[in-house]
């Protein structure tokens, strides 16, 4: 009985030990797989310090910055389309008026009907929400990269048109 005991205990070790190596480079490959995705993103999450996309991806290009004045121009003579890069759920709470909405990340998924809202002379507007939000920089960066070349930033753009009183809309339109 003791010796049938003994041979269990070794069969279970075995196993185990199996199992455990198993489990180990499934999560290796796991973890391999979501680092070369995040590095792939066009937002992807700093790791360790670095940033993914400045080590991947093509250096940034300095994206000019707009003022509210020269926006309101703008949208007034329907020169400009103004692309909300906060997300979904703040730009249905409100945005201005005629804005689509373009999260970082979403890009490619937008672009198509970006690039059919464009006409000679229009000018992209990125903004969002706060002096200090990355999210209009980044989604004007990620435009440049896709090659549209008209791309400007209003620092605290959903701020500052709403308090100038300018158009505003709420909704998915």
């Amino acid at each position: 009985m003791n010796d049938l005991l003994h041979r269990n205990k070794a069969k279970i070790a075995v196993i185990l030990r199996s199992a455990f190596k198993e489990a180990l480079l499934l999560f290796l490959i796991a973890v391999l797989v979501a680092v070369v995705f995040n590095a792939l993103r066009p937002a992807g999450i700093s790791l360790l310090g670095f940033s993914p996309a400045q080590t991947f991806h093509a250096p940034q290009t300095k994206i000019p910055e707009i003022t509210l004045a020269e926006a309101y121009d703008l949208y007034i003579k329907n020169k400009a389309v103004f692309v909300d890069a906060r997300d979904p759920f703040s730009f249905e709470e409100g945005h201005i008026a005629g804005a689509i909405n373009i999260y970082p990340d979403e890009i490619s998924l937008h672009l198509a009907g970006l690039k059919q809202r464009i006409s000679p002379g229009t000018v992209i507007i990125t903004y969002c929400d706060g002096p200090r939000c990355p999210l209009s920089h980044e989604t004007a960066q990620g435009l440049k990269l896709q090659g549209v070349s008209a791309v400007k930033v209003l620092i605290d753009g959903w701020g500052l048109w709403q308090k100038a009183g300018y158009p505003v809309a709420e909704g998915n339109k």
